[in-house]
């Protein structure tokens, strides 16, 4: 019972942090914990449905103790030129200094340089992207567009640097720039397309964006949860976890027969035992108790002590990690380890599944002992 607290401890730790490593590649490589538009935008997004005044929001969202931090974007779909080579993709401004606190978007950054801390005609592109372009760093980039005016955007920029690798397909339309050069590049003023945020507990992403929505903020502005912004990612993860309930429920099933086997075998080996106490009088329910509190008392002093070392086993390892036999990689980002985490679950969990399955598969032993016929008993080996 020690045993199987232990891993099953350890197994929750793992299966734990598994998915909240998945989430955390996730949301750390583009799109954060939550992220605020105006109505719409998700389902149909368009250069003319963007945020005015965002500093006013932005300074609510400082008051919020769960924010960790937040980025403004500003996003356009664009015709771009390297010499005679031409493509569609989309411009995505940035405020570098803030970007990196809410992704990894430096380490996307495979090759070339970050952006300048001034606004400038500077742009980092997909790598798959430059690959169509056939460009280089230093290449001059042609961008063409609407802007917010109605009028044709169009401007000269410098590539500096290339984003993911080459076959990456999140980064294959990608050209970063400023986001002041992309405002001023696109006529829209102060005025941008998407806030996102990142938060200091991603458990709790819905939570935070019920808080910023009782902000009494503009009432044309949707707040999302990565959940509803990613809905395909979220329902692949939560059809995995179903299949995670059956494999629990397995390990249930195999957890209980064992404790049973050890239960039954210790009573039969201890039939002479029985059959002396009905012998000298004793009832059949006082031999039914002893045995259900014997195996519950057992049971729960290996759940606590099973549970201990499973937490201790997790906190190793959330700490140090397990290293990947190879890196995984994820829009452009590199992840090395895996790491368990401590949970409610990871402790309660373990300890009620052992308790309970030993008292309950204790009870058909337990009334096999009570019905011990003396003469019987005493006469076996």
């Amino acid at each position: 019972m020690f045993v199987v607290t232990t891993l099953f401890s350890f197994f929750i730790g793992v299966h734990g942090g598994t998915y909240q490593g998945v989430i955390d590649m996730f949301t750390r490589a583009k799109t954060g914990h939550v992220q605020i538009h105006k109505a719409g935008y998700l389902d149909k997004p368009s250069i003319y449905k963007n945020i005015n005044n965002y500093e006013m929001i932005t300074k609510e969202l400082d008051k919020i103790p769960i924010i960790e931090s937040w980025t403004p974007r500003v996003y356009a779909n664009v015709l771009v030129f390297v010499d005679t080579k031409t493509t569609g993709a989309k411009l995505i401004g940035i405020n570098p200094e803030k970007e990196m606190s809410v992704t990894r978007f430096k380490e996307k950054i495979k090759k070339g340089s970050m952006f300048s801390t001034e606004p400038s005609k500077e742009v980092i592109i997909g790598a798959p992207l430059a690959k169509v372009l056939k460009a280089e760093i230093g290449s001059e980039l042609i961008i063409i567009t609407q802007a917010a005016d109605g009028s044709i955007a169009n401007g000269i920029f410098k590539i500096i640097g290339f984003a993911g690798r080459d076959d990456d397909p999140s980064e294959r339309g990608s050209v970063y720039i400023n986001i002041k050069t992309a405002q001023e590049f696109l006529e829209l003023g102060n005025r941008i397309h998407e806030i996102a945020i990142s938060i200091k507990d991603q458990e709790k992403s819905r939570k935070t964006a019920l808080l910023i929505r009782d902000l009494n903020l503009d009432k044309t502005l949707e707040v999302s949860p990565w959940e509803e912004i990613e809905k395909d990612f979220y329902k692949a993860m939560q059809t995995d976890k179903k299949r995670s309930v059956i494999f629990f429920t397995i390990i249930s099933l195999i957890v209980a027969v064992g404790i049973l086997n050890t239960v039954l075998m210790t009573i039969l080996e201890r039939t002479r035992e029985f059959g002396v106490l009905k012998a000298l009088g004793t009832r059949p329910y006082h031999i039914f108790t002893v045995i259900v509190l014997e195996t519950g008392i057992l049971s729960i002093i290996s759940a606590i002590l099973g549970a201990l070392a499973g937490m201790a086993i997790n906190y190793y390892l959330s700490r140090h990690g397990i290293k990947y036999p190879t890196p995984i990689e994820f829009q452009g980002v590199l992840f090395t380890e895996m790491r368990c985490i401590i949970n409610a679950e990871s402790i309660i969990k373990p300890m009620i599944l052992t308790i309970l399955t030993a008292v309950i598969v204790s009870i058909y032993p337990a009334i096999r002992a009570a019905r011990t016929i003396p003469v019987n008993a005493l006469r076996s080996n």
